[in-house]
């Protein structure tokens, strides 16, 4: 069968073959890979196998590595290209003063990303804004009794509110000895007690007391982690357990300044440039994918938020519950006994086991549902 499939198609990336009980994916040899590989995957959910044949027939008709084939900002030839992204700014106005964009810009995202990537000018103006922030302001932006007020789930982005896997977690899908060390390790959630979990999702918004500094980060990374409090929400007064706070400030991205007689294209510049709302917003869906897995292996979530910090700077951050814990450095790992070791060595091979189907296990019908919502939304606006 595979050889009359190769024959009608010697091209063909892959071939999936199945009865509904059972899914076999054959790749032929490749100019990188000269072995053949299979897969043989044993189920007794006939949709499985259809929603793998499903994403298999999207992913080959979709331009590769992407769902929805839009202009490139970077690449684009025609100059006067508008793409929907990044606030709307007229690049045939002049330059502004760099005092105006250091008193107005505050994160990546108040900057034009389209207009960056076709203005030298501009992009320069960027780096130098960079360099100011990150020279006026320190990186650790909270410290102990500082109050912090937040806007509840709000993220500084537009996103659909139905973003979720299709299909909902199967236990059943993890290993025994997986699924029984879960249970084992599980936790009630900090905020149980008392409602307050409740009472958060439920908010518009609430403050946070900082306790202390958990992490200052590296000079090439822009978070910073908290433990902190909850000490009223909605304006009532309430007193939480020690929670984590995580807070993303894209201000302190590590990226090469370029020179002013830098020959480099422009857009490269910007390759690794990120926008902290996003880099944020992804941590959160990830930790969505994980909820059956929190309280045990990963920490309880309680969400991204919008905070504003007591100078007036706002900031996107994450909400979890604050684990006491221990650093793995080897001089650490070295004091302890070789049964513990063992135990953590176990502990953290089942906690990426779970994590890994969690996340894996829910993929398939996430993309396909990405691909026709966004399928859906540009047709309605080609027919507005």
């Amino acid at each position: 069968m595979l050889s009359k499939c190769l024959q009608y198609n010697p091209g063909v990336s892959s071939i999936i073959v199945t009865n509904f009980q059972d899914i076999a994916i054959f790749s032929p040899p490749t100019q990188t890979r000269q072995e053949a590989i299979y897969r043989k995957i044993l189920t007794t959910q006939p949709i499985l196998a259809l929603r793998v044949i499903s994403a298999a027939y999207l992913l080959g008709v979709l331009p590769r590595g992407i769902y929805i084939h839009t202009p490139h900002p970077d690449f684009e030839i025609d100059p006067n290209l508008i793409l929907p992204e990044g606030p709307p700014l007229d690049p045939n106005q002049p330059l502004p003063a760099d005092e105006k964009i250091f008193a107005t810009h505050h994160r990546h995202s108040d900057f034009d990303h389209v207009t960056l990537v076709r203005d030298r000018a501009r992009a320069l103006q960027f780096f130098r804004w960079k360099e100011q922030a990150q020279r006026r302001y320190s990186k650790v932006v909270a410290h102990a009794n500082d109050t912090l007020t937040a806007s509840t789930n709000e993220v500084g982005l537009i996103f659909p509110p139905d973003v979720h896997p299709l299909y909902p977690f199967d236990a059943s899908e993890l290993p025994p000895d997986t699924t029984n060390h879960l249970i084992s390790i599980q936790r009630e959630s900090p905020l149980t007690r008392g409602g307050l979990d409740r009472l958060l999702e439920q908010s518009k918004s609430f403050t946070l007391k900082v306790q202390n500094i958990v992490d200052e980060g590296t000079p090439r990374t822009m978070c910073t982690v908290y433990r902190c409090q909850i000490t009223s929400i909605d304006d009532t007064p309430v007193l939480s357990p020690s929670l984590c706070l995580k807070l993303f400030d894209d201000r302190f991205q590590d990226l090469p300044i370029p020179d002013e007689g830098d020959e480099l294209d422009v857009p490269r510049w910007f390759d690794a440039r990120l926008i902290a709302e996003m880099y944020a917003l992804n941590e959160a869906f990830a930790y969505e994918k994980l909820r059956p897995a929190q309280g045990s292996v990963v920490p309880w979530f309680y969400g991204a938020h919008q905070f504003t910090l007591p100078d007036g700077m706002v900031l996107y951050g994450l909400l979890m519950e604050y684990i006491e814990g221990f650093p793995l450095e080897p001089e650490f790992a070295r004091t302890l006994s070789v049964k513990r070791q063992i135990d953590m060595i176990h502990s953290c091979r089942q906690a990426a086991r779970s994590s890994t189907s969690l996340i894996l296990g829910n993929a398939i019908g996430t993309t396909v549902k990405s691909f026709f919502t966004q399928t859906q939304k540009r047709s309605s606006t080609m027919l507005c």
